[in-house]
Order: C-alpha cells, then sequence, then structure tokens
C-alpha cells in the first residue's frame, strides 16, 4: 500500500447498541491511519438515542435512519448499493456495532487481501471481551458432515479428516496459517468491491442470520476465495442484541439453519444434520453441569442455561418466532 491510501468503505448496521457503537467507531478512527475510510451506519430505528450520539460525535459518518428494524442484510444493502452506485472504494468492510478494532486490524486485512490477489474477502479472528476466541467465525456450508464435524468434535478428535461448520480458531491459530473457508462471519469481513459486484448484494430472505454463510456460498460458486486470518484479531462482544437488550437466550439462528439445511440439503439431510446438533448439545450440557458443579460462577452457570435453551430447541421443545415480527409462531 506504499504511496496511496486506500479507499474502505465501512457498513456498520446497529439497533439499541448506542455505546457500542461509540466504542466501534472510535477504535475504527484510532486503528486506520493508513486509510481513507467512508463509513455508514445503518440505524434501525434504535431507541437509545443512537442517531443523536452519532450525528454529534461523528459528523462526518453517513447516517442513515430507517424506520423500522429492517434486519441484518436488508440494513447493510442499503448502504452497500450506494456504495457500489459511487464505486470509489477499492474494499468494503462489513463491521458489527459490538466491534472493536485492535493492532491496525483493517488495514491488515486491506494489505493482506492486497499481497493475495486470488482471495475476494478476508475475515480476522473474534475475540471474545474475556479472552476466549468465538464459535462461528467462519466455517464450511451447512451439511449433515459439517454438522457432524462441528457438533460432535469429529474435527476436533480426528483434524483433517473433515471440515465443520464452525472452525477451530484455536487449532488454525497453531499452525500461523491463513485457511480457506467457505463462509465468513460478517461481525467483521472485508470484501473487494468487485467481489460485491460480481456475486450480488446479501440475501434478503435472512432477517438477521445466515446472510454471510449464503453469501460465502455465491462466492464459492464463482471461485472466489475466502481466507481466514488467524494472527488479525478484532474485540468483538458477541450477542449484545439477545443478552442485553432483548435479556433472552439466541435460538433464532438454529431455526434458521435448520431450515437453511432443509432447503439447501433436503429433509433426510436435515433430519441427521439436527440430531447431531442435538447429541452435540447433549454433550456440552453434560460437561457445563459437571463444571457448574465444580465451581458455579455466573459465566458457567449462564453457559449452562443457554445450552440447555438450545438443546430444547434442537428437540422441538422451544418456541419459534418470526424473526422480521419477534411474533410466536
Amino acid at each position: 500500500m506504499e504511496g496511496e491510501r486506500r479507499r474502505v468503505s465501512v457498513i456498520v448496521v446497529t439497533w439499541n447498541a448506542r455505546d457500542f457503537l461509540r466504542a466501534c467507531l472510535r477504535s475504527l478512527a484510532a486503528e486506520t491511519p493508513a486509510l481513507s475510510l467512508d463509513v455508514h451506519v445503518v440505524d434501525n430505528a434504535s431507541t437509545d438515542g443512537t442517531g443523536r450520539m452519532v450525528e454529534d460525535e461523528f459528523p462526518d459518518v453517513r447516517l442513515t435512519k430507517n424506520p423500522g428494524n429492517q434486519g441484518f442484510a436488508r440494513a447493510n444493502n442499503i448502504a452497500l448499493r450506494r456504495v457500489l452506485e459511487e464505486g470509489r472504494s477499492d474494499y468494503i468492510l462489513l463491521l458489527n456495532a459490538d466491534v472493536a478494532v485492535l493492532d491496525r486490524a483493517v488495514e491488515r486485512l486491506v494489505e493482506y487481501l492486497d499481497a493475495h490477489p486470488g482471495a475476494g474477502a478476508a475475515g480476522p479472528a473474534l475475540v471474545l471481551p474475556g479472552g476466549k476466541l468465538q464459535a462461528g467465525v467462519g466455517g464450511f456450508l451447512p451439511s449433515a458432515l459439517s454438522g457432524l464435524a462441528y457438533f460432535l468434535f469429529l474435527a476436533r478428535v480426528f483434524p483433517g479428516t473433515s471440515e465443520p461448520l464452525f472452525i477451530d480458531q484455536a487449532a488454525v491459530g497453531r499452525s500461523g496459517k491463513p485457511k480457506r473457508v467457505e463462509w465468513l462471519s460478517g461481525a467483521c469481513l472485508l470484501v473487494r468491491r468487485r467481489t460485491v459486484e460480481r456475486i450480488g448484494l446479501l440475501n434478503e430472505d435472512f432477517f438477521f442470520y445466515l446472510d454471510d454463510i449464503d453469501w460465502g456460498k455465491r462466492m464459492g460458486e464463482r471461485g472466489i476465495a475466502l481466507h481466514y486470518i488467524p494472527w488479525i484479531r478484532v474485540l468483538h462482544d458477541h450477542g449484545v442484541t439477545y443478552r442485553r437488550v432483548l435479556k433472552k437466550f439466541n435460538t433464532e439462528w438454529l431455526d434458521m439453519l435448520f431450515e437453511y439445511v432443509r432447503g439447501e440439503r433436503g429433509p433426510g439431510e436435515a433430519f441427521l444434520f439436527r440430531g447431531f446438533a442435538v447429541l452435540g448439545f447433549l454433550s456440552r450440557l453434560l460437561y457445563y453441569g459437571v463444571r457448574s458443579a465444580a465451581r458455579a460462577d455466573a459465566e458457567r452457570r449462564y453457559k449452562l442455561a443457554e445450552t440447555a435453551a438450545f438443546l430444547r430447541f434442537s428437540l422441538g421443545l422451544g418456541p419459534r418466532t418470526d424473526p422480521w415480527t419477534g411474533e410466536t409462531l
């Protein structure tokens, strides 16, 4: 990047996460001195003063105020259309409002893609506030095999035999090498503008989840490589919307995942995938139960209750909700 400042359009979709968004935008400005940023915030009708905060504290940010909660894909597409129409950015970064940029992470992602023209998108490691690595940073398209590899630890016990739905960030990190995957999390995802021009916008049939998996699938169909870069890291306060705003366990990702497998792979494979999920959550529930019995701190109690909610839902015992209205189905 010597001699030029790459132009990056950053798109942040937010809903009632004002303080996280403030920290996100501050970290972005502090950690990207070598880039020319074009920052778009799309607010999904927040009621916590998000819009006013952006206007007062970040006047250079291009703010869109939606009249209602449009969901993640549809809100991102509002800014994506604008960026593509203007055609001035080299790269587009999807960034969650609950992500803080660390150690020039965005600049380093740009440097990586500049040096690897065969890759169309790149994503960093996602680190939780306590220092642990987050599940769901990226992986392989949902199928019975990828479900078996993840939910029942096949990929960990017998590495190299299968590729999991969610990659093991720690294992990839120990390798010291980037990993080509079939999808990357939209929490922090850098994409070439021409990649988006080739594959199109996010699929608005997905309200909040699976849009990044669908995007990765469409990239793969065009022969576009996605790389996970383990030595580049951002901080992700994962689950803000559900834990701190809605104050409930998030089972909607499972609902959409099960439906996705059914639509893409058929009912037989969907049945197997769901069965592997049940067995996986049951084993995790036993593990967290033993750990909580040994030392019942708040984090372990939360993981135990969350896993129990996932297990109940996977067994068909939990309520389904319409993500567009929040109503129970």
